[in-house]
């Protein structure tokens, strides 16, 4: 019998067992699912090439205006902007088409390029030159950027389209008048639909994860073309271990990877050994970032910098000077966004938006945004990606240099300011506590060469660095060692795996009831509590329940970090039920530091 350490093709023996698992578990749940009630599985996929799906999109408005530019292009003379992101998006499908070939792209286009719009375009055509991929996913790393993905898609994609996380109901037909729920959670826990918009975690789970229900939805990425939106917030120390896994799956289980962000690393230059083909859709990015347009419509200020460490009533002073003006001020903890808040909320009209905020709450102070108020936003990194706003001035506590040319893409997005705004930065919070391990603390705009990449958008300088760095870590003679991957997939220690690749370590999930609007949080948990305790209900009704159940949840409930769980607090369901939430609850926000005080300890 063969040795396991001769394996030639670790990864691609780990991503075999992990397949031949899925097939056995998954027949076997779908055939038991369907002799229990009758519900038989009928795989959805996109069908004829996305034909019909392509037919809606083309009629599109903005499609149209496309092909009017390409016919054309003195017809967009009056409009620079849309000029501009009609050349992005026609070399990167001329690209596509000409490099069908390769397994995964690179689409690297500056903050209002048009991306989704691109992703959209690029999926439908790779369905069109490939007949064997048949399934459409889009991965993000937030909720946020998942709801305003499904807001553009919806009109083109209808039904065809369904989100998957943590707060999203699971899809029940409504075609007939009892709904069958036993069909909707075997859809859903199958990732069952034509075009499918999930999180990172999900698409992680499926790659990594060892339950059972997480590996069903690795099925349905076979055969499919997935984006994968801004790769660059996913956890630095495991960039090589990611691209590693990307490559092997992309080219054995025949999918295409669109790999989109506007600090886009180039991952590939990461490996060992480069199995999969790579290909760049936009031949040379910099002619676009460098364009006025994009590179001119933020104007860098690292005056406070020379300042060394500032104080928050230093930085009021700089802040309130525009105070007529619609402010961006970010900050890297929760608790110095929230003294800078109440330092300013006098003196001007400051808003507070942190990771502790609702979607519903997230909402209406976007909305007041783009109504026009002239307002001084407070928040956290929250705001750096998937927040789709267009403010004029800018403040940034200095952290990660992906972090600050996202930031820049939240100032003068539309482009329309002729002078440009302007992007101050500062140094109060030290990037290291919440950036802990992160290759690219080291590359900050601190340094005057960083700087200077930054506003050539050089960010591929930048990553020759971190690169460097990663690779070094991940060479020692040390349990980070690259090496040591290829064992626990020759070895099937898939445990050690999944921990090896998770995004987000975890953490206790406190509910903290209080009345919002007209929801009652309190009212909220006893459901929550009666929905578990229901025996009577079907399983699967009662997880269908649970998922319309979740957004409400989400509204009260906050994540923490800490050593053990709050005295007092009633668990139930894998959550902290904290009474008397009000106490805890200012201007509709968490008021962390009361809560820090009346339980102790240190959250984060």
């Amino acid at each position: 019998m063969q040795e396991p350490k001769t394996i030639a093709q670790p990864f691609a023996f780990y991503i075999l067992c992990r397949l031949l698992y899925a097939l056995i578990v998954g027949c076997d749940y779908c055939a038991t699912q369907e002799f229990m009630t009758g519900c038989a599985m009928q795989p959805a996929i996109v069908e004829n090439g996305g034909e019909e799906l392509a037919r809606r999109y083309y009629e599109g408005e903005i499609y149209q205006g496309i092909r009017q530019y390409q016919g054309d292009p003195a017809a967009f003379n009056g409009d620079p902007i849309n000029a501009l992101r009609n050349q992005l998006f026609l070399e990167a499908e001329q690209n596509l088409l000409a490099k069908s070939e390769a397994h995964i792209y690179y689409l690297e286009a500056p903050t209002g390029a048009g991306k989704t719009n691109m992703a959209i375009n690029l999926t439908l055509r790779a369905l069109q030159v490939d007949s064997r991929l048949n399934n459409i996913f889009y991965v993000f790393p937030f909720n946020t950027l998942v709801e305003q993905t499904k807001s553009a898609l919806l009109p083109f994609f209808g039904k065809n389209l369904a989100v998957i996380n943590s707060i999203t109901p699971v899809v029940v037909s409504d075609d007939d008048q009892q709904p069958n729920y036993d069909a909707a959670w075997l859809d859903h826990i199958f990732n069952n639909y034509p075009i499918v918009l999930t999180s990172h975690i999900n698409f992680f789970n499926a790659l990594f994860g060892c339950g059972r229900d997480q590996c069903f939805p690795l099925l349905k990425l076979c055969n499919s073309v997935i984006v994968l939106d801004e790769i660059q917030s996913y956890k630095n120390s495991i960039w090589r271990e990611i691209i590693s896994f990307l490559q092997s799956y992309a080219k054995l289980l025949h999918i295409k990877i669109i790999i989109m962000s506007a600090t886009l690393p180039q991952l590939d230059k990461l490996l060992k050994t480069v199995d999969a083909h790579f290909a760049g859709l936009i031949e040379s990015p910099a002619r676009y970032y460098r364009h006025p347009l994009f590179q001119g419509r933020v104007r860098l200020d690292f005056s406070l910098l020379a300042e060394q460490k500032i104080t928050l009533e230093r930085l009021k002073e700089e802040v309130l000077r525009f105070r007529d003006q619609r402010v961006l001020v970010e900050f890297i903890k929760k608790k110095t966004a929230r003294a800078f808040y109440q330092l300013c909320k006098d003196d001007c009209n400051a808003v507070l938006l942190t990771g502790d905020d609702n979607a519903a709450r997230r909402k209406q102070v976007i909305k007041r945004i783009r109504n026009g108020e002239r307002l001084v936003l407070i928040a956290t990194q929250v705001i750096e990606a998937g927040i789709d706003i267009d403010m004029e001035i800018g403040f940034k506590d200095i952290s990660l240099p992906d972090a600050e040319e996202q930031f820049m893409g939240r100032l003068n997005r539309s482009c329309l300011n002729a002078g440009g705004a302007v992007a101050y930065f500062f140094d109060y919070d030290d990037a290291a506590v919440i950036y802990k391990g992160d290759a690219r603390l080291r590359h900050s705009i601190q340094e005057p060469a960083i700087r200077q990449f930054l506003k050539e958008k050089s960010f591929a300088e930048i990553y020759a660095l971190v690169f460097q760095e990663l690779i070094a870590r991940t060479s020692k003679s040390n349990e980070k060692n690259l090496a040591n991957l290829d064992r626990q997939c020759v070895e099937l220690n898939f445990k050690e795996i999944e921990a090896r690749m998770r995004l987000i370590e975890s953490n206790w999930q406190l509910f903290v009831p209080y009345t919002l609007d007209d929801i009652d949080g309190y009212q909220v948990w006893e459901e929550f509590k009666a929905l578990g305790s229901n025996k009577e209900m079907a399983y699967t009704r009662r997880m269908v329940e649970y998922s319309r159940l979740a957004l409400k949840m989400s509204y009260f409930t906050f994540q923490v970090f800490r050593d053990k769980i709050p005295a007092g607090a009633e668990e139930y369901g894998g959550y902290y039920f904290i009474s008397g939430g009000e106490r805890f609850i200012e201007d509709g926000v968490l008021d962390r530091e009361a809560l820090e005080k009346y339980y102790g300890g240190i959250f984060l």
